[in-house]
Parts: C-alpha cells; sequence; structure tokens
C-alpha cells in the first residue's frame, strides 16, 4: 500500500517554523514546477499575469535577501549562485501556483482571499501578507545560513561578470588569479581628508603589475592588524575608494541607501584604524 504523502495543510493552527521546516527537509520543493514556463507556448494574458506575479515576489524577496546575507543587489550574481537560482526556482513556483489556486483549488482560494474581501485597509495588510509569506518562504529554505556559506565558498559562477563596475566579480576575480597592481601610498588619513558629501574624489591608484594590491594596501596604507580584522566589505570599501571610486559609486555597487553613509563609515574606519595604532 502506497503510504500517503504528509501534509500539513490539515492543522486547525499555523504551522510552527521548526514544522515547516521538518517539511520542507522532507519534501523540497525549491526545484517544484507548477506550469510550463516556455512563454512562446503562453498566451500574452498568462505571460502578463506572471510576470505581474513575480514583480511582486521580487519587491519582497530583494530587500529581504539583502537583510538575510546577500551582500549586494542580486544583478551583481550569476544565475548559477545558488541563492540566485533559488530565488528563480521560487519566483517560478509561486507565479504558477497562484496561477492555477482559482481553478485548481477555488475553495483554498476563496479561504486565502476571505480576510481580505471587506477589509478597509486591504492594500496595506494584503502588502503585509505578502511580505511574510515570503520572508517565512526563505526562512523556512534556511537562507541566511545558505548565504553564509555561499559566501565563505564562493566560485566563479556565482558573481554576474558582464555587469559594468561589478566590484564583487572584480574582487573575486583579482583573489582567483591573484591579480597584481601597484597602489599609491596613501595613508588612511588622507583617504579620510579626501571624502566630501558630494560624492567627488580623484583617482588614487595607478596600475602596475609589480605588486601585489592586498599586500601593498596592508603594509602602506593599513597595517596587518588593521586590516585583518575589518570585514571583507569594509576591505572592499576601501579597495573602491582607493580606485578612485565616488561615494555614490560605492554606494551603489555596495548597497548602501546614500553616499553620505558611505562617508560614515569611511569616518569611522579611520576612527578604528588611529585606534588600533595606539
Amino acid at each position: 500500500m502506497k503510504k500517503k504523502k504528509k501534509t500539513l495543510l490539515g492543522l486547525d493552527r499555523v504551522p510552527t517554523l521548526e514544522e515547516l521546516r521538518a517539511y520542507f527537509k522532507e519534501n523540497d520543493f525549491s526545484a517544484a514546477t507548477y506550469i510550463d514556463f516556455d512563454y512562446d507556448k503562453l498566451d500574452s494574458e498568462s505571460v502578463e499575469a506572471l510576470e505581474y506575479i513575480k514583480g511582486l515576489m521580487d519587491e519582497k524577496w530583494e530587500p529581504l535577501s539583502r537583510e538575510m546575507g546577500l551582500k549586494s543587489d542580486s544583478s551583481y550574481y550569476g544565475k548559477d549562485n545558488p541563492l540566485i537560482t533559488m530565488y528563480d526556482n521560487m519566483e517560478n513556483l509561486v507565479a504558477g501556483g497562484v496561477m492555477k489556486l482559482p481553478t485548481e483549488k477555488p475553495e483554498r482560494a476563496a479561504e486565502i482571499l476571505a480576510p481580505f474581501l471587506q477589509d478597509p485597509d486591504v492594500v496595506q495588510h494584503a502588502d503585509d501578507f505578502l511580505n511574510n509569506a515570503v520572508k517565512t518562504a526563505m526562512q523556512v529554505m534556511n537562507y541566511e545560513e545558505l548565504a553564509q556559506a555561499v559566501q565563505e565558498n564562493a566560485a566563479y559562477e556565482d558573481f554576474n561578470h558582464d555587469k559594468f563596475n561589478n566590484y564583487r566579480s572584480k574582487d573575486f576575480d583579482r583573489k582567483w588569479n591573484h591579480t597584481r597592481s601597484k597602489i599609491k601610498t596613501v595613508s588612511l588619513n588622507e583617504m579620510g581628508d579626501s571624502v566630501n558629501d558630494e560624492g567627488e574624489s580623484a583617482p588614487l591608484q595607478v596600475t602596475d603589475k609589480s605588486v601585489n594590491v592586498e599586500d601593498e594596501v596592508i603594509s602602506n596604507l593599513t597595517g596587518d592588524n588593521f586590516w585583518d580584522n575589518i570585514s571583507e566589505d569594509d576591505r572592499m570599501l576601501l579597495r573602491m575608494r582607493m580606485s578612485g571610486k565616488t561615494q555614490q559609486e560605492i554606494a551603489d555597487a555596495l548597497g548602501y541607501k546614500t553616499h553620505s553613509a558611505v562617508t560614515k563609515r569611511l569616518q569611522k574606519l579611520k576612527e578604528i584604524f588611529e585606534n588600533s595604532n595606539q
């Protein structure tokens, strides 16, 4: 006799995160699909509906992914990055499920929609519902743990190498290929002094294949202890600043909300450096 698959739909309460994770472990749905996503076989109305649903999900997934460990905007990463693959698969699964739900499970669709029909604040509550649903899905799939593992074990295909000024991929390439370049000797104080709120700066890097960039930075700019004790994001920020990038360019590449936030972080790094040498 074929064993009936376990389901959580019969519960008379909301399942806990632990229960959802246990179910996911036994029934990995991250690569599942509801419909054939060959757009050439779909009518224009279906394509438009799918893209609309995906857009709604993307509005929630993108900022949540940053909160849970994705270091930059998803456009900086390649399609083969496990985090991006997870998102693409889940986006297709959810969009396909939403498309099929009203026709294949009308009772379930009505049950989900019922609380919103007479709600005077339906837009806000529906938005909260979507945010919670996406966040829960990411938590069920242990997104934070996966993000940490991907970051610690990065591979070439994890990055979008075709994106212009992709400093995530450039930094990986530099480490992977042991790129060497000559850095003009400059102190962290000088770097801080050249910072302004308009995001303007003069280029500080001169290409030369004779010296290792990280060794040069460590010896002439920061010192071993300082460089080893700041985060990878801070090291990347300093590398970009040394290459002459403005605060706004750094903010766009590394995900800071404003160029002023970059200015403040540079000032903080200057203070950390000064304290480390006392």
